[in-house]
């Protein structure tokens, strides 16, 4: 199957790791050759384009979101999936770099407050992406299943998810007792709103220049500032 990226190598340090992508050949680099797909990235993880973004056309994403390399907008993709988990910290944040001589190659930096958060973070942004550029006509990508499943998987290799899960047990049967029950209800439960790009946010370009470097963050409560 057809894959966007290539993760050559990742770098775990004592506060960030280091992922070196190559984007495939054949593949778009810059999120302007599908503008389209970019838009569903963006109905995925609304919140990337609220995200700080250093060094680019603004200060916020979305004014470079219909204009950036691929890379960056994994960056933020995975940058949000660690936030959504809650166990990032205050901020989540990461940086991307263009490899010098190599228009296809990528140094992308994440905060690591734990690797298997971080490393899950890059996967799971990583089949996203690929699901909205490559594999529309599949079903979209589960997100909040995804992040649920991944904030499981770090708790319990930290020794704390089987408390977690009792208490999300629990508050589950609570909130069944006061169901509404499925005739009050206007929509079916498992309704999901139709995908209209035209409903994204007007993504501006970014402006010419050399090896492209970029730093994203995103604050826990979604709230910019850094």
């Amino acid at each position: 199957m057809a894959e966007l990226f290539n993760i050559l190598k990742i770098t775990v340090g004592e506060d960030k790791i280091r992922a070196r992508v190559l984007v495939n050949p054949g593949m778009p680099l810059m999120t302007s050759e599908d503008i389209e797909a970019t838009a569903r990235v963006y109905y995925l993880a609304p919140a990337i384009a609220k995200h700080v973004c250093l060094g680019d056309a603004g200060r916020a994403f979305q004014d470079c979101m219909g204009d950036t390399e691929l890379a960056h907008l994994l960056e933020h993709l995975t940058v949000e999936i660690m936030n959504e988990t809650g166990l990032a910290g205050d901020i989540s944040c990461g940086r991307t770099k263009g490899v010098e001589n190599d228009p296809r190659l990528f140094d992308v930096e994440l905060s690591c407050p734990d690797d298997a958060l971080t490393i899950g973070s890059l996967s799971s942004a990583t089949f996203m992406m690929d699901w909205a550029f490559l594999h529309a006509d599949a079903p979209a990508p589960d997100v909040p299943g995804t992040v649920a499943a991944l904030r499981s998987l770090v708790l319990s290799l930290r020794g704390e998810g089987a408390e977690e899960n009792a208490g999300a047990e629990a508050a589950a049967a609570d909130a069944s007792a006061d169901e509404v029950p499925a005739e009050d209800v206007d929509a079916p439960a498992d309704a999901q709103p139709d995908f209209d790009a035209a409903e994204a946010p007007a993504f501006e370009g970014q402006p010419e220049g050399s090896e492209p470097v970029f730093g994203g963050a995103a604050a826990a409560s979604h709230e910019v500032g850094y």
